[in-house]
C-alpha cells in the first residue's frame, strides 16, 4: 500500500469526469469550454468537501492546457476554428503537459490561489488588482481562485468589484464559498453562479471502491457503506475516513469502524428527536450529555435541533422538497420517515419550548440547563393540540386593560389594582394573566430584573431605576422614560436583547420592549441611586443634569 501521500491529495479529481455528484456543473463548464464561451468570473457555491477548489484547478488547466491549443493559437481570433479544435479534444486537460503538471503540483505562476479567511482586507485585494494587469507567464490565462470569499471585508469587496466589472482579457476569476448569502448583491450580479451539491452515498461508495482497489485495502462491504454514510455527502471527508482506517493496517470491518469513529452530528440529533417522539426523558438527557462530552457547543446543538424539527414541519406539510435544503437524499428519506411519527401540534409545541430555551441561554449559569429542562417538558407534556389564538381574540374583543400609572415602581407593586368591568375575569381566561397582572408580576420581580441586568451592565441597571412600566400586551412591554437619550440607550440592540430576555423569562413568553417619552422629570432621590461606570460618559452626563452634586 502506498503511503507517500494522503488519499485525499493522491486521489483528488484532475479532470471533470472524476468529480463526484456534480453532473450539472460538469455539463455547464464543458459546454462553455467547447463553445469558447467561458465566463470571466465564476462563483462556486456549495458545502465543504464537494469539489469547489478542485473544479477551479481543473478549469485553470483546461484554459491553459498545451494540448488544447497545440495547433490553433487561442489569440488568432478564429473562434469557429478554436471551437472545433476543443470539441475534437477528448482529453482536456491532458494532465501530461508542463502546464497541467505545474498546476497539479502548485508551482504554476499563472494560478493564484487566495484564502480570503486569511487575506480578507482591502490591501490584499488592492495588491491583487495591481498585479492582475501583468500578462500570463506561460499560459494563456491568469486564473485567480479566491476561496471562502464571503470572509472578505466590505471594503475588500468594493475593491474587488471594479476588477470583476472590467477584468483584463487574460484574467479568469473563480470565487468559492459555502455561504453565498453573505456576498453583496453587487458581486453576485457580476459572476456566473454554479451550485455544488452533496454526493449521494451510492456515488461515494463507487468512488471509494476505486481507491480501495488501487490501494489494495481489505474492507467489508457493510463497512464501506458506513464510511460513505458518515462522509455525509463529502467526497473529501469520505476519502479521509478511509485513509485513517486503512493506515491502521487492519482489515476494515463494521466493528472496526464503530470502534474508531463516533456518530455524526446529524445521527446524534436524530437520536435525540427519536427520544422526544417516544417521550423518553432519560434517553433524551443522556443523548444531550454524550454530545456535550464530545465537545458540541450547547447553543449550536439547540439550533441544530430546531433546524431539524423545522425541516420535519416542512416535510409534514408537503413543502419539504422545495424548502429543505442541504441534505442528501438518504438524509431526506430518514426525515420523511421520522416526520410520520409526529403530529403538527407536537412539532409546534417542541419548537416553542426550544425557542424559550434559546432565550434563557443568555442568563443561565449552567449552559446545558435550559435545553435539559426543555427536553423534560417536551417528553412530559400531553399530546394535545396547542391553540395560540383564543387569548388574542378575547383581548382584541375586550377593552385594553388600564395600565398602572405610578411614579415609584416599588410603591406601585403594593397598590390595589382597579377592577375594570371590561377586563376578562379569571374564569374566562384561567391560565393567562391580564395586562395589569403582568405589570404587577414584573414589578414584584423588579429586584430580580435589576440584579440580573447589573451583572451584565450596571449602568443600564441604574437607568432602569428611573423608568416606569407604562403598558403590557401579550407580546410587548412599553417602558416610559423621562428623556430621549434614555430611549437611545434602552433601544441599543445589546441592551434591548438583554432586557427582553429577562422580561421573557419572568412572563414565560417571548416579549419585545418599546419605549415612550414621559412628561415628568425623575425624582432627585431616584437619580441619587444611580451608580455610574467610570468610562460611561452618557450616564455621567445624565447624572450631572439630574443632580448637581458630584458623582465621584
Amino acid at each position: 500500500m502506498s503511503n507517500n501521500f494522503a488519499f485525499y491529495l493522491k486521489y483528488r479529481p484532475q479532470v471533470l469526469d472524476e468529480l463526484i455528484g456534480q453532473e450539472a456543473v460538469k455539463k455547464t463548464l464543458l459546454s462553455s469550454f467547447q463553445n469558447n464561451k467561458l465566463s470571466h468570473a465564476y462563483l462556486f457555491v456549495g458545502p465543504r468537501g464537494t469539489g469547489k477548489t478542485s473544479t477551479a484547478r481543473i478549469l485553470a488547466k483546461m484554459v491553459n492546457c498545451e494540448m488544447a491549443f497545440s495547433d490553433l493559437p487561442l489569440a488568432v481570433g478564429n473562434e469557429k476554428a478554436n471551437s472545433q479544435k476543443l470539441t475534437a479534444s477528448s482529453e482536456i486537460p491532458c494532465n501530461k503537459c508542463a502546464t497541467c503538471l505545474s498546476i497539479t503540483d502548485g508551482s504554476n505562476m499563472d494560478l493564484i490561489e487566495i484564502d480570503a479567511a486569511s487575506n480578507r482586507g482591502i490591501e490584499d485585494i488592492r495588491s491583487l488588482r495591481d498585479k492582475i494587469k501583468l500578462s500570463p507567464t506561460t499560459g494563456k490565462k491568469k486564473v485567480y481562485i479566491i476561496d471562502e470569499v464571503h470572509m472578505l471585508t466590505p471594503e475588500a469587496f468594493n475593491a474587488l468589484l471594479k476588477t470583476l466589472e472590467e477584468p483584463p482579457a487574460h484574467a479568469l476569476f473563480v470565487l468559492a464559498t459555502t455561504e453565498a448569502s453573505k456576498l453583496p448583491q453587487t458581486i453576485l450580479s457580476r459572476v456566473q453562479r454554479l451550485d455544488f451539491k452533496l454526493a449521494e452515498s451510492q456515488e461515494l461508495e463507487e468512488a471509494l471502491k476505486k481507491i480501495i482497489k488501487s490501494e489494495k485495502v481489505e474492507i467489508d462491504e457493510e463497512a464501506l457503506k458506513i464510511i460513505a454514510k458518515k462522509a455525509e455527502g463529502s467526497f473529501r471527508d469520505g476519502v479521509k475516513l478511509l485513509d485513517q482506517l486503512a493506515s491502521m493496517g487492519e482489515k476494515i470491518t463494521v466493528k472496526f469502524v464503530s470502534d474508531n469513529f463516533r456518530s455524526s452530528q446529524f445521527e446524534n440529533i436524530l437520536d435525540l428527536i427519536k427520544n422526544l417522539k417516544n417521550k423518553n426523558v432519560s434517553g433524551g438527557l443522556l443523548s444531550i450529555g454524550r454530545q456535550i462530552e464530545s465537545g458540541v457547543d450547547i447553543k449550536q446543538l439547540l439550533l441544530s435541533l430546531m433546524d431539524i424539527l423545522r425541516s420535519l414541519v416542512l416535510i409534514k406539510n408537503g413543502v419539504g422538497k422545495q424548502l429543505v435544503k442541504g441534505l442528501t437524499q438518504d438524509k431526506y428519506t430518514e426525515l420523511e420517515t421520522l416526520a410520520e411519527g409526529f403530529e403538527n401540534h407536537d412539532l409546534i409545541k417542541d419548537l416553542d419550548i426550544l425557542q424559550h430555551a434559546l432565550e434563557k441561554l443568555k442568563f443561565t449559569s449552567i449552559p446545558s440547563l435550559p435545553l435539559e429542562l426543555g427536553v423534560v417538558e417536551m417528553c412530559n407534556s400531553k399530546n394535545k393540540p396547542l391553540d395560540y389564538f383564543p387569548l388574542e381574540k378575547k383581548l382584541r374583543d375586550s377593552s385594553p386593560a388600564k395600565p398602572v400609572q405610578n411614579d415609584n415602581i416599588e410603591a406601585a407593586a403594593n397598590e390595589p389594582k382597579a377592577q375594570d368591568s371590561n377586563t376578562l375575569s379569571a374564569d374566562e381566561v384561567p391560565a393567562v394573566d391580564t395586562a395589569d397582572s403582568d405589570i404587577l408580576k414584573l414589578k414584584e420581580k423588579w429586584t430580580f430584573v435589576l440584579e440580573t441586568v447589573r451583572s451584565f451592565n450596571f449602568s443600564l441597571e441604574a437607568l432602569l431605576r428611573v423608568i416606569n412600566i407604562k403598558e403590557c400586551t401579550p407580546t410587548s412591554v412599553v417602558l416610559e422614560v423621562p428623556y430621549s437619550f434614555h430611549q437611545r440607550i434602552l433601544e441599543a440592540p445589546k441592551n434591548r436583547d438583554l432586557i427582553e430576555g429577562v422580561f421573557s423569562d419572568i412572563l414565560g413568553r417571548s416579549i419585545r420592549i418599546s419605549t415612550k417619552l414621559g412628561s415628568r422629570l425623575p425624582k432627585t432621590e431616584d437619580v441619587a441611586n444611580i451608580e455610574v461606570a467610570q468610562d460611561d460618559e452618557i450616564i455621567k452626563a445624565a447624572a450631572e443634569i439630574f443632580n448637581s452634586d458630584s458623582i465621584n
